[in-house]
Parts: structure tokens; sequence; C-alpha cells
């Protein structure tokens, strides 16, 4: 991936790179526990420098948000007039065969065109569990999700007072798999390990958590049966509302390199073309309504047929333009 000190103005990148390997289950259950040890001590050493987490955790816990299902409602209205004046600064797109820590690191690493830039933001899609924060990394499950809260300070925003109103939402009515569009914003997050496991100089991140429609769940009849198309229809449907209102969430807090990737099509099954194209029509298309309201978007994605489909959808819709 070539580093860039300005965003393009030219089509989209399209690039990949292998990404690393990962550990085994007790190993990241120990890593884990590790995790929750170094954020209670507030502060740890890498290569003889002690690093002090705790002004940023405090930022974290206190920037805090949770936005309920009727949030983010308005995200299709037209852009506003700062948006509008960037028009002819289209985002640059990289497909990279990463994970989302991986990724952000790149896009962390991108030199400052100014002085301005360093306070740029790098914002990270946690792809949830609805009912369980953090989903199982204490148990050393392997997931996107996981790798994140175990190399970060995110999973104590997770449990906090604030976020606890998103997953009690979900444990009282899942909606048969849909869930809802409530989200939970963690600005601040200090991620200190890297996905193998090892410490690292910290790296900011602003994390939303959303859930993907669960849409194994969401197919399966009252008779344990498969639905059809008309509900195949509903589940795009209902992640395109989603996937606008996360968009539009990091558009709101002014957060202009993104890391996104094949949102809910591991444990959830939707199909990636979908999740691609609908990606695709907010960003990429000449019309589309977060056409240029970024700068970097990196879709970092793990695993080679999913990378490999994911990224097949995005060139054809640029074959098309």
């Amino acid at each position: 991936m070539k580093h860039t000190s300005k965003p393009r103005r030219s089509k989209p990148k399209l690039t990949k790179y292998k990404g690393s390997g990962g550990a085994g289950r007790n190993e990241r259950r120990a890593l884990a526990k590790s995790t929750l040890e170094i954020i209670e001590a507030g502060h740890y050493t890498f290569e003889g420098i002690k690093y002090d987490l705790r002004s940023q955790f405090d930022a974290m816990l206190s920037g805090t948000h949770y936005y309920d299902p009727d949030s983010l409602s308005s995200w299709e209205q037209p852009v506003t007039p700062a948006n509008e004046l960037a028009r002819d600064t289209p985002t640059e797109i990289s497909i990279v065969e990463v994970s989302t820590l991986e990724g952000a690191g790149f896009l962390s690493s991108v030199p400052y065109a100014s002085e301005k830039e360093r306070r740029r933001r790098v914002g990270v899609l946690n792809f949830a569990s609805a009912k369980k924060p953090g989903g199982g990394f204490q148990s050393g499950a392997q997931a996107q999700e996981e790798s994140i809260a175990r190399s970060s300070t995110l999973y104590p925003s997770l449990v906090s007072s604030t976020a606890e109103k998103f997953y009690r939402l979900h444990h009282k009515n899942p909606k048969g798999g849909y869930y809802s569009h409530a989200m939970i914003l963690s600005p601040n997050v200090t991620v200190f390990r890297t996905d193998a496991g090892r410490l690292a100089a910290p790296m900011e991140i602003d994390v939303v958590t959303s859930a993907a429609v669960n849409a194994g769940v969401a197919r399966r009849t009252l008779h344990g049966m498969v639905a059809g198309a008309a509900e195949e229809v509903r589940i795009a449907k209902a992640m395109k509302e989603r996937m606008g209102r996360i968009l539009y969430l990091f558009e709101e807090q002014g957060i202009k390199d993104l890391v996104l990737g094949s949102f809910g099509t591991g444990v959830f099954q939707n199909k990636v073309p979908v999740v691609a194209a609908i990606w695709a029509e907010l960003l990429l298309d000449p019309d589309a309504r977060f056409a240029n309201s970024f700068d970097r978007v990196v879709f970092a994605i793990l695993g080679r047929e999913t990378f490999v489909e994911f990224k097949d959808i995005f060139e054809e819709r640029q074959l098309t333009k």
C-alpha cells in the first residue's frame, strides 16, 4: 500500500496486502486478561518507555455516547455547505487484506500534509455483538470486535453506564435478528497491542460500535425454514439504513479517515456482495451521499474468499462509472 501525504484527486485506488496471523484461544484469553490489567494499572511500558493511559482513558469514558435507534435518521439529507465545498476531492478508497488494526495503523502512519492534519482522527467501525460488550474476547474468541477489545482500552467504554443501554435494548428485543440502528461512540480509544498480542506504541482511534443485522437468524421462519427473496430485500434495506447512519455519525464527528470492512458477513451471515454493493452505493457512485465526505477509507478484510468477492464488487462499480 502506497503512503500518500494528501487525499488523492483521482479515482479511488484499490490495493491489497497480506494480513498477519493469529494466536491460539488460550493465548488470546491470557492476552485479554493482561489487557484488562494494563487498563486497570493505567500505564504500560514498551521498549523502555512508560506510556500513561489515564488522560486518554478519562477522555474516552467522558466522551462515550449512546445513540438511540431513532438517532441519525436524517442521514440521507443533502450534504452541508462545508462538505459541498469539498465536492472536487473524491475519497481515496483502499481495499486491503489486513485486519482492522492494521488498517488503522496505515491511516495513522500517513504523513501529515500540514500542522492542521496532526489533529486528524482515525474512525473505526466495530462489528459488534448486539448483546455482549466486546463479544467473546475474554474467553479467547477471535473476530474483529474481539481483536479490538483485546488490543485497546475500548472494553471499559462498552461496559459503561452510558453504553449499557445499547445491550439492554437488544437483550429486551432483538427483533428477530434485525436488532436496531442504535450505536455507541467511543472516542479517544488507545490501541496498545498488535493483532499478534505484542505491546506497541500507543495509537488513538475513535470507535463506532454497531451491530449488523443477524441475517442468519432473520432468514429463519417460525417453522425453521429459510425465508425467501422478500426477506433478502428486507435485510438489505435494513443494512443500508444502518450503514448510512454509521457514515453519517463519522461525518458529524468530523472524522475524515475511516476503517470499515465486510460488515456482518461472518457469523451474522450477511451476503458479501450485498454489503459491498451498499458501501459502494454510499461512497463510490457518482451521486453517492458520502462520495466526498471523507479523505481516506480503508476496507480492512481478512479471509481471502471474502476479500476477493468484496473487491470484485468495487471494481465492477468503477468500470460502470
